[in-house]
């Protein structure tokens, strides 16, 4: 039988979301693919390696649809799509999965919170853009406002790790968002429509 990384890794994140992470042994996965130890082992080298890149394929899924981007209003609103839809599937996902993803890039650093380039672009590009039609006020470097967005999410994100809430960070994330980018009055409440 012919099987790829990601059949392993899409059927994994399924048990995952079913069982929780700890309670998924590498059998576990290896039984429901209806595959051997060995040959799973030659495309990971452990449970781990099955959670580092669920960022990869939102950020993917993301960038080729830019149709939801040009569709939007304002340049402000093409940034809360950016960061709605990393909410909305840090939410699929789950705190437990997160976590473990934290834990393992806290063992030895596995790039899973490393900027991606095609991501890192595009936002700067709208940043600029939103600069531009004064729909944010902070003009500090874009590329340094995108990093700044970036690691205030993924800081909201561990805090709902560690809390283990049910509820999402969502709101606290957009409302620093704000903040951080000086966002013009008219377009403060847009991201009520993103909760």
């Amino acid at each position: 039988m012919k099987i790829t990384r990601e059949e392993i890794s899409d059927t994994a994140v399924k048990l995952f979301l079913d069982k929780g992470y700890n309670n998924v042994t590498i059998q576990d996965i290896c039984n429901e693919l209806n595959i051997t130890k060995p040959t799973l082992y030659k495309y990971i080298s452990n449970k781990e390696d099955l959670i580092l890149d669920l960022y990869d394929s939102t950020i993917d899924h993301l960038v080729k649809d830019t149709y939801k981007l040009v569709d939007s209003d304002s340049h402000y609103q093409q940034l809360l799509i950016v960061f709605s839809t990393l909410i909305k599937d840090t939410k699929k996902y789950g705190y437990d999965l997160f976590s473990q993803m934290f834990i393992a890039n806290l063992k030895e650093n596995r790039h899973s919170f490393d900027m991606r380039d095609n991501l890192t672009k595009l936002c700067i590009i709208i940043i600029k853009k939103a600069q531009e039609q004064k729909e944010i006020h902070n003009l500090s470097n874009p590329e340094i406002l995108y990093q700044a967005l970036a690691h205030t999410f993924t800081g909201h994100e561990a805090l709902w790790c560690i809390k283990k809430e049910e509820k999402c960070f969502d709101e606290s994330f957009y409302l620093s968002m704000n903040a951080l980018l000086e966002v013009d009055p008219a377009y403060q409440d847009l991201y009520k429509e993103y909760l």
